[in-house]
């Protein structure tokens, strides 16, 4: 911050109105909605100043709210959704949450598209409790089975990680009648897959797995994986657009990004074949 950016002498200093605060965590998924913002940033002539907050540090938030204020961005984008219920209303500035992909359509597309396989019930990876996104995933996996009177199983529960997905897969892959599994993401999908593996389940042949994100890695993963795909572009885009709107005081309703079902082999073909 230049001198010719401050206010009076002990007052904050004067917003820069080309110039945004970005709060984010330290999550893959994080730095991917990043990454749209910055990219949409960059078509419209805007600048990013980011305050990392690693892990689920929550009580850095306020610290790095402070922060962005001392830079003198003129409105807040809060990428993780886990962290915005720790942020007060900042006098003066906009701060709204990062737009996301519609999570509830994503996981409806996930689950109807396994039981349209033929399978009687769909098992669900789930990721961690409390967290918004998760509980949204899991909200639609949930009432996709209950609306075609479909069982709905217990939940197994990961940490978003590759390795909790394994411990999960040791777990499915010893209980009776699972031949479908949606993953609330792709790496605990990683996991579970090679747990079934090693269990000397194959997929596709024995079950089916979907995932949720669409990673670089999925197309790679044996098999590749059929997975949610969310446009991480359009996100930023939206989030740009509506941050730019309440700095303006102009009305921004918030539309839900639209999810896209990428079909791969680890649901291409029918089980059991």
């Amino acid at each position: 911050m230049t001198d010719d950016d401050a206010g009076p002498r002990g007052s904050l200093p004067t917003r820069r109105r080309g110039t945004l605060g970005v709060i984010a965590g330290g999550t893959a998924a994080s730095g991917r909605v990043l990454n749209g913002l910055r990219a949409a940033a960059r078509e419209h002539g805007y600048a990013l100043v980011v305050f990392g907050v690693p892990g689920r540090g929550r009580a850095a938030v306020p610290a790095a709210a402070a922060g962005l204020l001392l830079q003198g961005v003129s409105g807040i984008v809060v990428v993780d959704a886990h962290l915005v219920a720790e942020l007060s209303p900042v006098a003066g500035v906009p701060l709204i949450p990062a737009a996301t992909a519609d999570q509830y359509e994503g996981a409806r597309r996930a689950t109807e598209h396994l039981l349209d396989l033929g399978h009687p019930t769909v098992w669900h990876l789930g990721g961690p409790e409390d967290g918004p996104i998760a509980r949204a995933r899991e909200r639609g996996w949930r009432e996709t089975l209950e609306l075609h009177g479909a069982e709905v199983p217990p939940v197994v529960r990961g940490d978003w990680s590759a390795r909790s997905g394994y411990r999960a897969g040791q777990s499915l892959a010893v209980e009776p009648g699972v031949g479908a599994v949606f993953s609330a993401n792709d790496h605990m999908a990683l996991g579970l897959l090679s747990a079934f593996t090693e269990a000397g389940m194959r997929v596709p042949r024995d079950a089916h797995v979907v995932g949720f994100d669409d990673v670089p890695e999925a197309a790679y993963f044996e098999p590749p994986l059929t997975t949610v795909r969310q446009d991480f572009l359009a996100a930023g885009r939206q989030t740009l657009a509506e941050l730019v709107a309440r700095i303006d005081g102009v009305p921004a309703p918030r539309r839900p990004v639209e999810t896209e079902l990428v079909v791969r082999e680890s649901s291409r073909c029918l089980k059991g074949t």
